[in-house]
């Protein structure tokens, strides 16, 4: 009834969790052949480094790019204020856990600081090395940075936090660093687009006030200590027009790196660089925890385990089975529906409900197994087992529904946030009146983690309520 590892690795953009000293890895693996790990900047996560792996995968190389610990959907480390070294070392154990002792790596900017420390502390372990963007802060930048780069980030009742966010992210296309307005520092690229902008969001919202201490080992980090460590094999270069290229004239880095006319150029050299110095060739099956069903991957999550017959747990529109709460007297295994959690990369069209969880339960040996859920998740449960859905809430949506998806200016932050506050308060939410009124205390952490959840999901959340609204009885 286990999906197993076999299960999820296909070529070409996989994702699966490890289990690294007890912490969560989520990686994300391009191609086959010789190892190669892909360690993303801060604040962002391994979707950030998709061109680059696939690059590598279409040079022959096995590009495996984990969320480092902290970002994306893997679990911190157990340290107040890790540092590059911290790191380094979580890097060498997942090598290890995947049964890899020599590999080679890639890192962008915080995660170039990392493969750079990874390559001096155990250089018996790099085949060899890429640094796209490595720092070499001045010690008045480094106090700079300390000081007021890191901004907490705390929910706020009147959203004002997600509107905080969505300037935080397109300041950073415009100036270097993000919160100076100064002619000096601003920088000669476009302002990213919507999606892009998004995309960066939403990596913050994944890590919360906990991206500070993961980016803090970026400036913490001292090219001077490591880089007359580097193999021989290492290669530091940067594109034009990235904001460290000036960094390669600085003492610590003068005459070692490399200046590439732009991104595409100095992925290519990576890719040869790496691929004429290979590490060990990856396993075929790497991680798991996620079922594919064609070209997107539906996330699973074993929540309790137990004797008897196993419990299948369908989340709310808008959820995940983070929201789920799960006996411990029997086994449950929940999913994160299509378009929702980690299952909302992909599924690009129309979804068919039932049909997709009933492909998945089959898939994973749980055709006879028993299927309950919540609000919409009820109503599917139901059409999978015939038994009388119990919704739990009014279900509907306004027509036409809310929009989610990326807008310039970062109004459906704000607005996911709304509807996620009026929820707390009146069922529907959008029926804002004394007779639909919930009697309930609000809590502004669980008002944040749904719209967070709700913006996941964007118009799947809608696509799923609607659905649930016309198929409860």
């Amino acid at each position: 009834q286990d999906p197993g590892p076999g299960s999820v690795i296909r070529p070409g953009g996989e994702r699966g969790f490890v289990t690294v000293d007890g912490r969560r890895v989520l990686i994300r693996r391009y191609g086959r052949g010789p190892a190669v790990f892909v360690i993303h900047g801060s604040p962002q996560s391994s979707r950030a480094v998709e061109a680059v792996c696939q690059t590598l995968a279409a040079r022959g190389l096995t590009a495996i790019a984990p969320d480092t610990p902290g970002a994306g959907a893997s679990d911190p480390l157990p340290l107040a204020d890790p540092d590059s070294a911290d790191f380094a070392a979580a890097l060498h154990r997942l090598t290890g856990t995947l049964g890899l002792s020599r590999v080679g790596l890639y890192g962008f900017h915080t995660g170039a600081a990392t493969a750079a420390t990874f390559a001096a502390l155990f250089p018996q372990n790099t085949a060899a090395l890429v640094c796209d963007g490595l720092p070499a802060w001045t010690e008045t930048e480094r106090a700079r940075f300390l000081a007021d780069y890191l901004t907490p980030f705390e929910p706020r009742w009147d959203g004002s936090h997600m509107a905080w966010l969505w300037a935080r992210m397109e300041a950073q296309t415009v100036f270097f660093p993000w919160h100076s307005t100064a002619p000096a520092e601003r920088m000669s690229m476009a302002v990213s687009s919507p999606e892009q902008i998004h995309a960066n969001a939403m990596d913050l919202l994944a890590a919360g006030d906990g991206y500070r201490p993961v980016y803090r080992a970026a400036f913490t980090f001292r090219a001077e200590a490591v880089v007359d460590r580097l193999p021989s094999t290492a290669l530091v270069a940067c594109a034009a027009s990235d904001v460290l290229a000036a960094h390669l004239d600085r003492p610590a880095l003068a005459g070692r790196g490399l200046i590439l006319p732009d991104i595409p150029n100095l992925h290519a050299a990576a890719a040869d660089h790496l691929a004429a110095h290979p590490g060990e060739p990856a396993p075929d099956h790497l991680a798991g925890g996620f079922l594919a069903l064609g070209d997107d991957r539906l996330a699973i999550h074993r929540l309790s385990e137990g004797p008897g017959c196993p419990l299948v747990m369908l989340h709310d529109a808008g959820g995940s089975a983070a929201d789920l709460t799960a006996p411990t007297d029997r086994p449950v295994i929940a999913l994160d529906l299509p378009g929702h959690g980690l299952s909302a990369e992909g599924w690009h069209g129309p979804v068919d409900w039932p049909w997709t969880v009933r492909t998945a339960l089959n898939a994973l040996n749980l055709s006879d197994a028993e299927v309950s859920g919540v609000g919409a998740g009820s109503v599917l449960a139901s059409a999978l087992s015939g038994a009388e859905p119990v919704p739990c809430r009014v279900l509907g949506v306004p027509n036409p529904p809310p929009k989610l998806s990326p807008e310039w200016d970062g109004a459906h932050l704000i607005r996911a946030f709304r509807i996620a506050s009026w929820e707390q308060l009146f069922d529907p939410w959008y029926r804002r009146d004394p007779a639909h009124l919930i009697h309930r205390p609000s809590h502004l952490s669980a008002a944040h983690a749904r719209a967070v959840s709700l913006l996941l999901a964007q118009q799947r959340w809608s696509d799923l309520e609607t659905w649930a609204a016309q198929n409860a009885p």
